[in-house]
């Protein structure tokens, strides 16, 4: 599946709970570049996505255009980066407007 999926493709995937082995579903962004794929690596870097707009980080950002990127709620990017490997991906739900692309890039510049 990663083959179809780029930079900025708002995906869901499965986050592992600490105490068992059971996942639970949850978006995230694609934040790993192109290159990053084309190296053989089979992980990726996803920045998290959460719905809990009132719980935010005074930096963590609002995704404006939140229904365009398949999003079922208005959500936010969280300052929450993992490297996971690619068969945790599930599906893909959009793609980042360009408005809240440049906010992505933005935010990563400001948490790393």
């Amino acid at each position: 599946m990663i083959n179809s999926l780029n930079k900025y493709d708002v995906i869901v995937v499965k986050f592992p709970f600490a105490s068992s082995m059971r996942y639970k579903a949850r978006p995230a962004v694609l934040i790993s570049s192109e290159d990053y794929h084309r190296s053989g690596r089979n992980t990726s870097i996803i920045l998290a996505i959460s719905s809990q707009v009132d719980a935010k980080l005074t930096l963590e950002p609002i995704i404006m255009q939140w229904q365009t990127s398949g999003l079922l709620k208005p959500s936010i990017l969280k300052a929450s980066i993992a490297t996971i490997e690619n068969d945790f991906i599930i599906s893909k739900l959009g793609t980042l407007s360009k408005e809240d692309q440049i906010v992505l890039d933005q935010f990563i510049q400001t948490i790393c």
